[in-house]
C-alpha cells in the first residue's frame, strides 16, 4: 500500500463533497487544507446525479471544474464510484432494483445503500456508469485512487428482493448441482423441508417462531458475501481498464456478512477502514462501567483490517460528534481525542489517515455528523489539533510502511463467525471468548493478531505465531484440521498425511 500511496511517511487526507457547497469555497477549502497538512480528499462517492443526472444524459463538467482546481491547487483525489446511492429516475423505473424486506417490502428512495446487488438492471446500469466515469477522469493527473461504492453490507447486509432469490438459486444451483444433494447438505428431511424443485427454494422468509434452517442461513449468508464481492469485481474490473499506472483501487469498511480478505484478493490493491471510535460513547452507553474498554475497542477492529492488509488507510476517521437525524447521539471528541484516535491507527497499522468530514453538512440527515470544521466554518480547536497531527506524522516519518508485530495470534474464519450469528449456542461462548481473549491482550499490553483460515493459508503463515487461540471452531475440514496439527508438530511439513478421524457436523461435509 504503501507505494501505491506514492507516501515515504504517513499523510492525511478528509472527505470533501463538493456538489454539497457553493463553488465560491471550493478553492478556498482546498487551500485550507493544505494549509493544515492534508493533502487528499475522497470525493463523488453519492453524487450518480451530477455525472447522469437523467438516463443515459453524461455530462462531466461539475467534476472537470472541480478537479481543475484540485489540480491547480495540488490536492491530490481519490475518486468513488457513486453506486451506493441510485438515483430518483433510477429507482422509480427500475423497482427491482430495490433492496426489500424479509416480507417482500421494498426499501424506498429517500435514504442510501437501497439496491441489491443481484439485478441484473441495477448491474448493467452500474456498469455504465462507472465506465463513463472512469474513461472520462481517470487520466486526470490529480486523481491518485478510486474507490468503489461506499461501506458494501453497511445499513443492511441481508437481501430479500426476487432478483436474489433467483440469484441464490444459481448460487445453489453451482455449488451441489442437484437438489438430492442439497437435500442432504441442509438436512431437510428434518420438520419435512425437503424440496423437490428448485423453484421451491427462496431466500430465508419469514417462518413461526422465526425458525430456520441454520444450513440453509449459512448458505444464505455465503451468497449474501458473493453477491457482495462479485458487484465489486463488477466496477474493480472496468477501472482498470482506465486507471494509470501507480493509481490504486480501494474500498471502504468492514462490514458483516461479507469475506473482505476474497474482496481484496479480487477487487482491489489494499482495503480501508472507516474509525469511528466514539461510538463507544452513544448516549444510552455507560462508559464508565462498560466491558468492551470503550474507544479502545476499535483497536480490535483496526486488527481485524490488518489481517487483511498488513499496511492500510482509514478512509474515514472521527473528528467531530457524530449522528444522524434518526439515529445515533455521540459526543465531540475531547481535546486531544482526535490525535489519541489517529495514533491508535497509525499504531495498527495505517499509513493514510483521512478524517470525515471537512466541514459539517447543513443538509440532509447526516446534519448531526460533525467534521473537522462547524457549521460557522470558522477556525477552531479540531482544526488547530489537525494541523498538530500533521506536524507529528513529519516526525514520525519513518514508520511509514512498517508492520505490526504481534506475540500471538487468534485463528478466525467465516463460516465459523457467519455460525455464530445465526445459532443462539454458538453464539454466546464465541462472543465471551473474543472479549475475553481481547481484555486481556489490551490489559496486558500484549499485541496480538488475527489470523483468517482460508484455503490458501499455510503453515508458514501460521508458524510465525509462538501461540494461536482458534475458540469454537464448530465448523472444521479436513484440509483446516490437517494445517493445524502441522502448525502443532511445529511446522514438519510430513505431518500433514495424517488426518485425524473427527466429527463434524452435518453442514460440514457438503459445505
Amino acid at each position: 500500500m504503501n507505494k501505491s500511496l506514492k507516501a515515504d511517511r504517513i499523510s492525511l487526507g478528509t472527505c470533501y463533497y463538493p456538489e454539497h457547497w457553493d463553488k465560491s469555497l471550493w478553492r478556498e477549502d482546498l487551500l485550507r487544507m493544505l494549509e493544515n497538512g492534508i493533502e487528499t480528499i475522497r470525493i463523488a462517492e453519492f453524487a450518480w446525479s451530477k455525472v447522469e443526472p437523467t438516463e443515459g444524459n453524461f455530462t462531466f463538467e461539475f467534476f472537470d471544474e472541480f478537479l481543475e482546481i484540485a489540480k491547480e491547487t495540488g490536492m491530490k483525489v481519490i475518486f468513488g464510484t457513486p453506486t451506493a446511492t441510485p438515483p430518483a429516475w433510477l429507482t422509480t423505473k427500475y423497482p427491482e432494483c430495490l433492496n426489500a424486506t424479509m416480507d417482500g417490502v421494498l426499501y424506498r428512495h429517500g435514504a442510501r445503500r437501497h439496491y441489491n446487488y443481484n439485478s441484473e438492471t441495477y448491474q448493467e446500469l452500474t456498469k455504465r456508469i462507472v465506465e463513463k466515469i472512469a474513461e472520462h477522469y481517470a487520466p486526470h493527473q490529480s486523481i491518485i485512487g478510486w474507490q468503489i461504492d461506499n461501506e458494501l453490507n453497511c445499513e443492511k447486509n441481508e437481501f430479500y428482493s426476487e432478483s436474489d432469490t433467483f440469484a441464490f438459486r444459481e448460487f445453489l444451483r453451482k455449488k451441489y448441482q442437484t437438489l438430492e444433494a442439497l437435500n442432504q447438505a441442509w438436512g431437510t428431511a428434518f420438520w419435512n423441508q425437503t424440496y423437490t424443485a428448485w423453484e421451491e427454494i427462496f431466500v430465508p422468509r419469514t417462518t413461526i417462531s422465526n425458525a430456520t434452517n441454520p444450513h440453509e442461513v449459512l448458505d444464505y449468508t455465503r451468497f449474501i458475501s458473493d453477491s457482495a464481492c462479485r458487484f465489486a469485481r463488477i466496477q474493480s474490473d472496468i477501472i482498470k481498464k482506465y486507471i494509470k499506472k501507480g493509481d490504486f483501487v480501494t474500498t471502504n469498511g468492514l462490514f458483516g456478512n461479507l469475506d473482505n480478505h476474497r474482496l481484496t484478493e479480487e477487487s482491489l490493491d489494499f482495503i480501508m477502514y472507516d474509525s469511528y471510535p466514539n461510538f463507544a460513547y452513544c448516549i444510552g452507553t455507560d462508559p464508565e462501567h462498560s466491558t468492551d474498554l470503550n474507544d479502545r475497542k476499535w483497536s480490535r477492529n483496526l486488527t481485524e483490517v490488518r489481517s487483511i492488509s498488513p499496511v492500510f488507510g482509514i478512509m474515514e476517521q472521527q473528528s467531530g460528534a457524530n449522528g444522524w437525524n434518526t439515529a445515533m447521539e455521540a459526543p465531540t471528541p475531547r481535546p486531544g481525542q482526535m490525535t489519541l484516535w489517529t495514533m491508535q491507527s497509525v499504531a495498527h497499522g495505517a499509513d493514510y489517515i483521512s478524517y470525515f468530514r471537512w466541514r459539517t453538512c447543513t443538509m440532509g440527515t447526516e446534519i448531526y455528523w460533525h467534521g473537522i470544521l462547524d457549521y460557522s466554518n470558522r477556525d477552531n480547536r479540531r482544526l488547530r489539533e489537525v494541523k498538530e497531527i500533521h506536524d507529528k506524522m513529519n516526525k514520525l516519518k519513518d514508520i511509514a510502511g512498517s508492520v505490526y508485530e504481534p506475540a500471538f495470534g487468534v485463528i478466525k474464519d467465516y463460516d465459523n463467525i457467519w455460525d455464530s450469528q445465526l445459532d443462539v449456542w454458538h453464539k454466546s461462548v464465541e462472543k465471551l471468548s473474543q472479549e475475553s481473549i481481547f481484555k486481556a491482550s489490551q490489559l496486558t499490553h500484549t499485541p496480538m493478531d488475527y489470523i483468517y483460515l482460508r484455503d490458501n493459508t499455510t503453515v508458514q503463515e501460521l508458524a510465525k505465531y509462538p501461540v494461536l487461540f482458534y475458540p469454537h471452531a464448530t465448523i472444521l475440514t479436513e484440509q483446516k484440521v490437517k494445517l493445524l496439527e502441522a502448525y502443532a508438530a511445529n511446522g514438519d511439513v510430513s505431518f500433514l498425511d495424517a488426518v485425524p478421524d473427527i466429527r463434524m457436523r452435518p453442514v460440514n461435509v457438503s459445505c
